[in-house]
């Protein structure tokens, strides 16, 4: 049996509304017809030459991706293009794709929550909660006890080593720690992504760390002038878990008991 794409992206904007999304991004259907039924689907973090053709080779209709393949404006659909050709391909191969950005990071669904859930973070809150709806970015909150910040890295090591089908089984000398002590960490702070401008959000929450990536150069040092360690472990890592996290979603649905839910197998870093 096979279920329309209108009612997976229904699914999933059960949990991460479109009208989520900031007025910039853009979300939702972007390839395809919405009456299209469908029977296995591709989720991915990123559209790449490479997830375009295990879609085609696992057979998969739908591809469901965090990062719109459609960013900034497409000014023209020709082959040199570099910008046109995945959607190009994508059209000629009757593969549909749905983005689900922003509007999903605001999520409790977001990797955010997934890691914090992964650190044993009690009391968890949205670290930039939305004044009037319950949504935000990131999330804050208390570890059982005071550990250092080595111990915390060994942690992460280990949760993306149960990833490693997304491939986020990274070696923790590739993180990026800002520190000025060797202090204990108690309150911690994620924002996956890149989390460079919710580093005064993280010092006004009290945060002894922040957890996430794209940091710059001067973010760092801000941080670690104002006594709050920052660990970069890069935007992909930080985001790949809630791929993860989505598809169980989705796969707990009974609408979509007949849908085939596969996760990439060649989603990774562009970062070796």
């Amino acid at each position: 049996m096979s279920v329309s794409i209108g009612l997976i992206g229904q699914t999933v904007e059960k949990i991460a509304p479109k009208s989520w999304a900031e007025e910039w991004d853009n979300v939702g259907l972007l390839v395809g017809d919405a009456s299209t039924q469908v029977e296995r689907i591709l989720l991915t973090l990123d559209a790449t030459q490479e997830v375009l053709e295990e879609a085609k080779e696992r057979k998969a209709q739908l591809i469901l991706a965090h990062h719109p393949i459609i960013f900034r404006p497409l000014k023209n659909l020709r082959s040199d293009n570099q910008a046109a050709q995945i959607p190009i391909q994508l059209l000629k191969e009757g593969i549909a794709y749905y983005a689900a950005h922003t509007n999903l990071d605001q999520s409790m669904y977001s990797s955010s929550w997934t890691i914090g859930r992964a650190l044993g973070l009690d009391n968890m809150e949205f670290l930039a909660p939305h004044a009037s709806e319950d949504r935000g970015y990131g999330v804050v909150g208390y570890l059982p006890v005071p550990e250092p910040l080595e111990s915390i890295v060994d942690k992460l090591k280990m949760f993306f080593h149960t990833q490693a089908s997304v491939h986020v089984d990274i070696p923790s000398n590739l993180y990026r720690i800002a520190r000025k002590t060797q202090l204990e960490i108690r309150k911690i702070a994620i924002l996956n992504g890149s989390g460079g401008s919710f580093i005064t959000k993280a010092l006004f929450k009290g945060a002894d760390l922040l957890v996430t990536g794209d940091v710059d150069h001067h973010g760092a040092l801000d941080a670690r002038e104002a006594g709050m360690a920052v660990l970069d472990i890069g935007h992909f890592a930080s985001e790949a878990p809630m791929i993860m996290t989505l598809a169980d979603y989705l796969r707990g649905q009974k609408n979509l008991a007949h849908l085939e839910i596969l996760v990439s197998s060649t989603m990774q870093s562009p970062w070796e």
